[in-house]
């Protein structure tokens, strides 16, 4: 999500509107009824466009203004900004974003260096002839008969991890990569054979996994990226 995305969201608490009147009130064990005004002149502006949030049956969702906040309805603002917004009524929970936990490894909290690799965000080296992923790991410098590793953490707390894994074109042969629990010597989760120019999508079992060891020996290559590794928790 941009950098305008989150501010939009920051600037405008949404709710659900799911009774007229009623609203929930943040850390309260039960629902509160509150008078709230229903207004006809707010107007909405989505990325500098006129925004005009509808139901399903395309009656216009006016926003509401409570206690000197704008509320707005969820549902099409999700739907307007590409996020998914579903409705648990037995639990009473909105998922925002799908019901995946999902953490992205984009800083060192859950990753460290074992040889030549970088987390980052950086476009240039995250860049291949199909895509340009948003964050990932990627190699220092040009690989030439080097081992390239590094370790990620979950630390037991997630079932899954995804990423896809690019090998650049100028690679000499295929390259082996390992993906094991704890360290050099662990249980192999996971072994990838990778063809010069190939991108492999992988999802991992990692349960009660704590640390995960990501290992290859490169003959040559300019590029060999872990693009947008995450761990994942699947809602139960």
């Amino acid at each position: 999500m941009s950098r305008n995305v989150r501010v939009f969201f920051a600037g405008f608490l949404c709710c659900l509107l799911l009774t007229a009147g009623m609203m929930a009130v943040v850390g309260d064990p039960v629902d509160t009824e509150v008078k709230a005004i229903l207004s006809n002149t707010i107007k909405m502006k989505l990325f500098g466009n006129d925004f005009t949030p509808k139901s399903d049956d395309g009656t216009y969702l006016k926003p509401l203004i409570y206690n000197g906040r704008t509320y707005l309805p969820v549902k099409p603002l999700g739907d307007a900004l590409g996020i998914a917004v579903e409705w648990d009524g037995a639990d009473k929970i909105v998922w925002l974003g799908g019901k995946t936990q999902i953490a992205p490894i984009n800083d060192t909290s859950m990753y460290e260096d074992y040889s030549r690799t970088i987390v980052t965000t950086d476009t240039d080296k995250l860049t291949t002839a199909d895509t340009t992923y948003k964050w990932g790991i990627a190699n220092i410098s040009p690989l030439n008969s080097v081992y390239y590793g590094c370790y990620l953490k979950p630390e037991g707390k997630y079932k899954r991890f995804t990423a896809s894994i690019f090998l650049s074109e100028d690679t000499k042969r295929e390259l082996t990569m390992d993906i094991r629990k704890d360290n050099k010597q662990g249980v192999v989760l996971k072994n990838l054979q990778l063809k010069p120019g190939e991108t492999v999508d992988i999802d991992i079992d990692i349960s009660g996994v704590d640390t995960l060891f990501i290992f290859s020996q490169v003959g040559s290559t300019q590029k060999l990226i872990i693009g947008e590794p995450a761990f994942r928790n699947d809602a139960q």
